[in-house]
């Protein structure tokens, strides 16, 4: 046992020898290498020619770490463009030089000339490791150093970073005085072309949209302002035109099918739009979810909306994207110079506006209108104004009854929020509605809906009025995952049964976002809450999915059913609804019943409710409950 203590003492002392000999070998190592620069500066002082200089600098530096190839780059002093001065060893230039294009390429050289130290970075090769160190003075920066080498970067000691430092330091200095970059530019045409095509390469990166390779925003802005400065020097008549283009509902197809797919469908938009161009004009993608057309001439307002026209046209075919079609509205604002602005500032605000008035007209382009300036500020006081109402219980429910066709009774009833701002009055919904969609005030809005519902609900239960209130879910509702849960706990927490609800969804807005939809209104569904489809026959859907769809309801839309007495065609459409969704075992609305005629009509083609003037206006809480207490049984119809 005691022989053991002593070996294993006699292990760790020799251990420590080891240890100490080789901090020893280091310290003298780095004291051999620091004595070497000693004459460098006077070395590298008294040569003249520029190769003998780049020789002696990365002899001295091979030396202080064993780089498999080395290079420096130095600056132009005519276009401050890198370019290849001094390569060595030649066997290793073709790879020197393009992982060096690479680095650059990938933007690395303004990095590594900040930093003022050695930086490492990964070869595109296992095992190859790539040191830049800029080369610098207090006054400016001259070169960089570019070094090739193994694994065997990570061994090298600290103190030879250092000096390589140093070593670059003073050489930066030297060149400082010399007149070499004439020589080096002479003697290095052909590499220096090479820095000049990734030099142009990079410009175009910075030019054009990487995703649809269109002319990006600073491309387009700039050619808008050269047009401008044309139209300015060449005769009165000269007009510019900027088409804004942007895609409606594209941030829901990006939540629901992913931004993979939302990248596809900006490549596709983009070859259609690209199709519609001519060669004097110019289309480009500015950015997300825009993109701008720029063109000139001497009439452009009749070409511009020519154009516009086409486009919408264009976006109306059916985009194929994961195995389904996927129709896509756009909104385009349109201004032209100099009749909408005299700067670049004012045609690009005004076209903004003119596409937002289209996106609020629904119309599909708009031409710039003063009137526009006053219409945006409205809108922005008025979202202001409908934040406040909220917070003041300034919005309250209107109720408007519906009635079984087969029995005469009514059946339920349709919420409806309403607004009376203090000093404005009534507000339509159509115009605060999409609103609060547009300013995020939605989700907020439909919560308040549903809570007065219950409420009321509540009330009609305790005096012995039993029937379904429906509640229309906007597109943001039914992306909002926690929906169901805030729907249930409403329910629970007043004490009422899911079937007291009724949910409409319109087409359009289950299709801008099908995938993420279909799970909320599943989860919905599952909470027994019924299910409709508001404004069925208007919308993009196919049968498919309302077979898919867990709904119970389809409601006709009232342009269908309003003239169907004077209207075959609509009373035939009318008639193809209804058998549709008897075949799909569901139930059948007509909304929009404004004449005895009508609702006899609907009766005969067997549809099973209806609702509409004619039955009766939309009424508040007061007037609704004293109405159904009187008229729930409504044989006279």
């Amino acid at each position: 046992m005691q022989d053991k203590d002593s070996t294993e003492q006699i292990k760790d002392l020799q251990a420590r020898l080891e240890h100490q000999e080789e901090i020893n070998r280091f310290t003298l190592d780095a004291l051999e290498l620091a004595a070497s620069l000693i004459d460098f500066q006077p070395r590298i002082s008294s040569l003249e020619s520029p190769s003998l200089i780049l020789d002696e600098i990365c002899n001295r530096i091979a030396r202080l770490i064993d780089f498999q190839a080395l290079g420096i780059y130095l600056v132009d002093e005519q276009d401050n463009d890198f370019y290849p001065a001094y390569m060595t060893p030649a066997k290793y230039n073709e790879a020197l030089a393009q992982e060096t294009g690479r680095l650059i390429d990938k933007g690395f050289f303004p990095w590594a000339m900040r930093e003022k130290r050695p930086v490492i970075l990964a070869g595109s090769c296992k095992d190859r490791n790539i040191v830049l160190h800029v080369l610098s003075t207090s006054a400016r920066v001259r070169g960089m150093f570019v070094g090739l080498i193994g694994s065997e970067v990570h061994t090298v000691p600290d103190v030879s970073w250092g000096l390589l430092t140093i070593v670059l330091s003073s050489s930066a200095n030297q060149l400082e005085s010399f007149e070499l970059y004439k020589l080096f530019r002479e003697s290095n045409i052909h590499l220096k072309k090479i820095v000049q095509e990734r030099t142009k390469q990079l410009e175009a990166q910075a030019s054009y949209d990487r995703l649809t390779h269109l002319p990006n925003r600073d491309m387009i802005f700039k050619n808008l302002e050269k047009q401008i400065r044309w139209c300015l020097h060449t005769n009165d008549q000269c007009q510019a035109a900027f088409i804004l283009v942007d895609l409606d509902m594209f941030k829901e197809v990006n939540e629901s099918l992913g931004h993979q797919t939302g990248d596809r469908l900006l490549v596709q938009v983009g070859e259609r739009l690209q199709e519609l161009t001519d060669d004097c004009e110019i289309l480009g993608r500015l950015g997300g979810d825009e993109f701008a057309l720029v063109f000139t001439g001497n009439d452009v307002r009749k070409q511009a909306t020519k154009r516009a026209g086409q486009m919408i046209q264009a976006m109306a075919r059916p985009f194929e994207l994961q195995g389904q079609s996927l129709l896509l509205d756009v909104s385009i604002g349109i201004a032209i110079f100099p009749e909408h602005g005299k700067t670049l500032g004012q045609i690009l605000s005004r076209a903004d506006m003119a596409m937002y008035a289209a996106k609020r007209m629904k119309t599909g382009y708009a031409v710039y209108d003063p009137k526009f300036e006053s219409s945006g500020i409205n809108r922005l006081n008025l979202m202001s104004e409908l934040k406040k109402g909220l917070q003041h219980d300034q919005l309250s429910l209107y109720f408007q009854p519906k009635i079984n066709l087969h029995t005469s009774r009514v059946c339920g009833v349709e919420a409806l929020i309403r607004w009376h701002h203090p000093t404005r009055g009534f507000i339509s919904p159509e115009e605060f509605i999409p609103l609060a969609e547009q300013g995020g005030l939605i989700r907020e809005l439909t919560s308040r809906v549903i809570r007065m519902s219950m409420e009321h609900l509540q009330h009609w239960k305790a005096i012995g009025i039993s029937i379904p209130v429906s509640i229309n879910l906007s597109v943001r509702d039914i992306q909002d995952n926690n929906l169901p849960s805030q729907i249930s706990s409403a329910i629970e927490n007043h004490a009422l049964d899911a079937s007291c609800l009724e949910l409409e969804i319109t087409e359009s807005a289950f299709m801008s976002a099908p995938q993420k939809g279909l799970r909320v209104l599943k989860n919905l569904d599952s909470l027994g809450i019924p299910m409709g489809i508001d404004d069925f026959g208007t919308g993009y859907s196919s049968i498919a999915y309302l077979r898919d769809l867990p709904v119970k309801i389809i409601k006709i839309d009232r342009s269908f059913v309003m003239d169907m007495d004077s209207n075959d065609n609509n009373r035939k459409i009318v008639k193809s609804i209804i058998d549709l969704g008897h075949n799909l075992d569901l139930q059948v609305v007509a909304e929009g019943v404004e004449s005895r005629t009508s609702l006899d009509m609907l009766k005969e083609l067997g549809c099973d409710m209806a609702q509409g003037y004619f039955i009766l206006k939309p009424r508040p809480f007061d007037e609704l409950t004293d109405w159904l207490q009187k008229k729930t049984d409504l044989q006279k119809l």
